[in-house]
């Protein structure tokens, strides 16, 4: 373990990004799953739930920290992505039941859990329906459940406009981040240094200040995506009922937003309502946990769900 042992966190700050072989399993309806680990191996649990149409690809940008901290990232690929097989007819907190199977298969038995985006929604479903088994959950920029009337009164008019898209217009929505994956892939990291002002029309790609090598392995992750069937089901699970109580959620709670998200307004409801939450916020907007700032503030979090 290297956390709070300067020379091994210089040693870890240092460790190449990595894209480890997939594993997989089948679970007992027959389907496929896969999953990546990052981090420490033999270290302390942590499931990692990537954004919609991403792959398990995404927790290598916290690679670094979770072997300072001896973090062992699971990353387990959803539903569609990255040859896991596709489920159609599940609510989101039904994902709990593939969960069970794949930490069953690594003999895991708590542990704690974190992810961006659609991957906030299915860390707060993992905390909401496996609460015996979890430490704590840290969602980051979590997907609004826009079938909620209080969701719906606290987001801007821009994010009622990007929810209805995916509810109405799903496959013109996956058209749309087909274009923006293929864009991508054209574009570099941002070398503006830290504290440098952020262009608020540009909120999607790495943030500046980042480092040049996790810069461009993010381009790599929002360009390298899981496909159009599983973005649709990703949008078909956030956009109807999830089949939990995301105010009632029994474990520690940290949500994490960029400042300019569309879905920090809701994160700090639910904040409110937990029973044991806390916000946090970082800079620039949905792409902003990358940030080594971000990253180390949440990874940190993380790593103090396993106690001293």
């Amino acid at each position: 373990m290297t956390n709070g042992e300067p020379g091994g966190e210089r040693a870890a700050l240092s460790l190449p990004l990595i894209d480890p072989a997939p594993r997989s399993m089948t679970l007992t309806d027959g389907r496929r799953v896969t999953w990546q680990e990052f981090g420490a191996p033999g270290g302390r649990p942590a499931l990692y739930f990537h954004g919609a149409g991403a792959t398990s690809l995404e927790a290598g940008i916290f690679h670094r920290e979770a072997v300072r901290h001896d973090v062992r990232l699971i990353a387990v690929n959803r539903p569609g992505a990255a040859g896991s097989s596709l489920c159609a007819g599940r609510r989101v907190a039904d994902y709990s039941l593939d969960l069970v199977e794949v930490l069953d298969e690594l003999q895991v038995d708590r542990f704690a859990c974190f992810g961006e985006s659609n991957g906030g929604m299915m860390t707060m479903a993992a905390a909401a329906t496996m609460g015996a088994r979890v430490l704590g959950a840290a969602p980051i920029n979590p997907t609004v459940p826009w079938f909620d009337p209080v969701a719906r009164s606290v987001s801007s008019s821009s994010a009622a406009i990007g929810y209805r898209f995916v509810k109405y217009l799903p496959r013109a929505v996956a058209a749309l981040d087909a274009s923006a994956a293929s864009r991508r892939g054209t574009r570099k990291p941002p070398p503006a240094p830290p504290g440098e002002p952020h262009d608020r029309a540009d909120l999607e790609g790495p943030p500046p200040g980042i480092e040049k090598d996790v810069g461009e392995f993010q381009l790599r992750v929002m360009t390298e995506r899981a496909g159009k069937q599983a973005l649709l089901a990703e949008m078909a699970w956030a956009s109807t009922d999830w089949g939990f109580d995301p105010y009632a959620i029994p474990v520690p709670l940290d949500f994490f937003c960029g400042v300019h998200d569309a879905q920090a307004p809701f994160a700090l409801v639910l904040t409110d309502r937990n029973p044991d939450a806390r916000f946090h916020h970082f800079s620039f907007g949905h792409s902003g946990y990358s940030h080594p700032d971000a990253r180390r503030r949440i990874l940190g979090t993380v790593a103090g769900y396993f106690g001293p």
